[in-house]
């Protein structure tokens, strides 16, 4: 006897979830795809023609999930907002950090780490350092409300030097975090991103973090 739920066979419901789960990666598929496109071309010569052929799918089947190649950029960029909205959500409400400067230090490494793995999110950060449509304040919301949060919280920790503005030292830490990016970007050099990424905060950390906080901050990837 054929089961029927709501007028729709056990048989069918299952049919339909193999359908939407193909659907789903397929369109994974294509972001993955256009990152590889962005991240090794840029925006502006990215083309939907190669995007489909790294994608191994039809024009046709590009334009079913997504309507333009901004919807793609929009998609990719999106990526890269979801990892500082958790990073922004764990220092709001997860288990308070040993250090948060610590915390700060190991996210900026995870990202590293992320971004060398994920060519989704190494084309989320050259659509935002790179003049075009994604330049915008919009693209650098996540980082910098994520940086700030974890500020802040470092502040009512008493980690940081009294001078020192959580908001203000989010722009200074993005700016120098992108430039890092951009030259290894430019230098052909990414492969040492986490070296200069420790480089970065051995100058940046004494002018942040308390005298007697400093010398407990480890500033080199979790696991080297």
């Amino acid at each position: 006897m054929t089961t029927t739920q709501g007028g729709v066979t056990v048989q069918e419901r299952a049919e339909r979830g193999e359908r939407a789960e193909r659907r789903e990666q397929t369109a994974l598929r294509i972001v993955e795809a256009a990152g590889i496109v962005i991240d090794r071309r840029g925006y502006a010569a990215a083309s939907i023609p190669e995007i489909q052929d790294v994608a191994h799918v039809s024009r046709g089947t590009v334009y079913h999930h997504f309507a333009s190649k901004e919807e793609l950029g929009d998609v990719v960029l999106a990526r890269q907002a979801a990892f500082f909205e958790q990073v922004s959500k764990n220092a709001a409400t997860g288990a308070p950090p040993a250090l948060w400067l610590q915390a700060l230090i190991e996210i900026s490494h995870q990202y590293t780490a992320s971004i060398l793995n994920d060519p989704v999110l190494r084309a989320a950060v050259r659509l935002s350092i790179e003049p075009g449509p994604y330049q915008t304040a919009e693209s650098y919301a996540g980082p910098l409300g994520a940086v700030t949060a974890v500020l802040d919280s470092a502040r009512e920790a008493g980690e940081l030097q009294d001078h020192v503005d959580p908001g203000e030292a989010a722009r200074t830490l993005v700016g120098c975090y992108s430039g890092v990016q951009l030259l290894a970007m430019a230098l052909v050099e990414r492969d040492t991103l986490h070296q200069q990424v420790s480089a970065m905060w051995s100058l940046i950390m004494p002018g942040l973090a308390r005298p007697d906080v400093l010398p407990r901050l480890r500033l080199d990837p979790p696991d080297s």
